[in-house]
């Protein structure tokens, strides 16, 4: 632990907040939020933090430096954590993929007449927010279905002329004064925002008595139009598939973990499965399911619009962040609801949270079910979230599975090629170098970077070869290598040169010169590409994998990229300098006329894509067309 941490440490203030620790280079490693940021954040760096999880132990040793800010109260502090991730995607937090794609049933309650509409993000606090949506066709058809059951306006303010879903039977018509705006917010909104959260009982309840009404008063339009609501809603409530006698409300989270994790959820409201979503989440390599939980709910009961009764999860979660952050949330939310601390459960699903002290009316339980029809629902969970993952990659132009599916080929390639160089962590981050030259002639040095077994282009770079002009491809390696580690780039977890022991060995000698003694700790191979040979620094005898194994297809899809890139720039410069060569042999242009040419156009190449008007226009039209012929 560095000096300017422990003197952070010291500074920390036992105050709600939110922290962020930083690597050496400066890169957010995590975003976490604390009730009392200097217990929280002081808990990291005792012996026994991380002591069963390796990913926390391998975000640990990469602190470098810590950031925090103060927040008023606990949601604000998970408000902000949530953002930050989102923003950052910092590398050991628990990220939903593409989770700006998700959609959420929003209702302007603070309108004159509240408006219903789909949004990408929580926006306004005064507004309803029902969801998230996984799917848009799902949203869209949940609209559909509403304004069929409960007409609803599509204007936000009332004037003298209907809305056009009026004139199609789809609006009351409260957009002019046909019923007054106490009644659609009763009799529409209210009945809309039951539907949403599943309450499609107490719904019922209503209606009927509104047409027993209807019917007293000899208003019998109105009763019909009733009658057809409670028609509507039983038919969606006989196509629900009931899944208890009794009127329970459940979210049932299950876990499917590969390269990603598959997050199921059944929502439960009445007894009765009203929904079904499934959420991928990223970043989760190494990571349990109880770490995996343990980030995800909280955000997602922070963007919820319905709260159940129950929660049952495959696993016991870490209780006292999770329970913290739900209770803080459903005091914002629905301050009649409460959440739920470890307790046991005499009943047949396992062991139940309740937390102590509170009234046990309206209480959220989280329950881990140990057996029975609760545990059934979590195994079935389990199996619909393998097989969503799956068939991702089965469905025609869904890109998103194929990609998953090669995620995970990726990875096993990363961990196969971590076993056999016997390396102590897995190399997320792999630089591989070449140098092309032909005799010497515009020497040039590459690096490219694969991110977790894919190209990150962004971090490519090539290398003019400034001190050797002469064939000499170990003193290239060591000065490209020498100007790489000057920069203050991301480092490495492997090292890859193109060459066999004397390009290695050269590398190794390079490296060994710099300053840091961090970078001696990097490791490096050589790849001759005559026989597939893998030299190790210090191993006299060169490591030979299978023709078939993955993880020398790695290294052969990495160093030939590397090739392919230092190729390419010698190419550019042999070209630039062959044009520049043919400049020089055109008899008529000297040297003032040639820099006039290189002013104007700026360079040899765009001189020769030149029209002949404008070559003339500089030089003469019988030396333009002497240039023309000539380049």
């Amino acid at each position: 632990m560095t000096e300017g941490i422990i003197k952070k440490l010291q500074s920390l203030p036992q105050k709600p907040g939110v922290y962020m620790f930083k690597n050496a280079k400066g890169l957010l490693l995590y975003v976490g939020k604390a009730v009392k940021l200097k217990n929280r954040v002081a808990s990291y760096f005792r012996r026994d933090a991380g002591v069963n999880s390796p990913r926390i132990r391998s975000m640990i040793s990469q602190i470098a430096d810590l950031d925090y800010t103060v927040t008023t109260n606990e949601l604000e502090s998970l408000i902000l954590e949530n953002n930050f991730i989102k923003q950052y995607k910092p590398r050991y937090n628990v990220t939903l993929r593409d989770d700006k794609n998700y959609l959420f049933l929003k209702i302007n309650v603070q309108d004159e007449i509240p408006t219903i509409e789909y949004a990408r993000k929580l926006d306004n606090q005064k507004a309803k927010f029902f969801g998230p949506y996984t799917s848009s066709i799902a949203i869209k058809g949940t609209l559909r279905l509403i304004r069929n059951i409960f007409p609803y306006c599509a204007n936000s303010k009332i004037s003298n002329k209907p809305c056009f879903y009026y004139h199609i039977g789809k609006c009351p018509g409260v957009c002019f004064g046909k019923i007054f705006l106490p009644e659609y917010r009763d009799h529409y909104i209210k009945k809309i925002m039951q539907f949403l959260d599943g309450r499609n009982h107490e719904i019922l309840k209503s209606l009927q008595a509104e047409m027993k009404y209807f019917a007293a008063q000899r208003n019998f339009e109105k009763a019909a139009g009733v009658r057809d609501q409670i028609f509507a809603i039983n038919r969606i409530l006989e196509r629900q598939k009931l899944v208890y006698p009794k009127k329970i409300d459940q979210d049932v989270f299950s876990i499917y973990q590969d390269s990603v994790a598959v997050i199921n959820l059944f929502k439960i409201r009445d007894g009765k499965l009203i929904a079904k979503e499934n959420f991928i989440l990223e970043n989760t390599k190494e990571a349990s399911a109880a770490e995996i939980l343990g980030q995800f709910l909280p955000r997602f009961y922070l963007e919820s619009g319905s709260w159940p009764k129950e929660i049952l999860l495959p696993v016991k979660v870490i209780a006292t962040a999770v329970f913290s952050s739900l209770r803080a949330i459903a005091k914002q939310s629905q301050p009649e609801d409460q959440i739920a601390s470890p307790a046991r459960s005499d009943d047949q699903s396992g062991g139940s949270s309740r937390l102590r002290g509170t009234p046990r009316k309206d209480k959220t339980k989280i329950i881990v079910p140990t057996r029975g029809k609760k545990l059934n629902l979590i195994k079935l969970g389990t199996q619909n979230a393998k097989q969503y993952l799956e068939s991702l990659s089965d469905l025609p132009g869904r890109q998103a599975g194929k990609q998953l599916l090669e995620e995970a080929r990726l990875l096993a390639s990363l961990k196969e090629l971590q076993r056999v160089l016997k390396l102590a962590k897995l190399p997320g981050r792999i630089e591989a170098y070449d140098i092309s030259n032909i005799q010497g002639t515009s020497p040039v040095g590459s690096m490219v970077v694969f991110d977790y077994a894919r190209p990150k282009k962004q971090d490519y770079r090539k290398f003019k070869i400034k001190a050797k002009q002469t064939p000499d491809d170990f003193a290239m390696m060591r000065e490209v290598l020498e100007r790489r580690f000057k920069n203050s780039w991301p480092l490495p977890e492997l090292i890859l040169i193109d060459g066999g022991k004397g390009q290695l060995n050269a590398a190794v000698a390079a490296i060994s010169n710099f300053q840091f003694p961090i970078f001696k700790k990097i490791p490096i191979i050589g790849l001759a590409k005559r026989q597939e040979e893998i030299f190790i620094p210090k191993q006299p005898k060169a490591l030979i994998l299978q023709p078939n194994s993955i993880a020398l297809f790695l290294l052969q899809r990495i160093r030939d990229e590397s090739h392919r890139f230092a190729i390419n720039y010698h190419r550019l410069l042999r070209s630039k300098k062959s044009l520049v060569s043919r400049l020089d042999e055109i008899s008529g242009l000297g040297p003032g006329k040639k820099r006039r040419l290189l002013q104007k156009f700026g360079s040899a190449a765009k001189i020769r894509q030149a029209q002949l008007s404008d070559l003339a226009a500089e030089v003469g039209r019988k030396l333009a067309e002497t240039i023309k012929a000539r380049l």
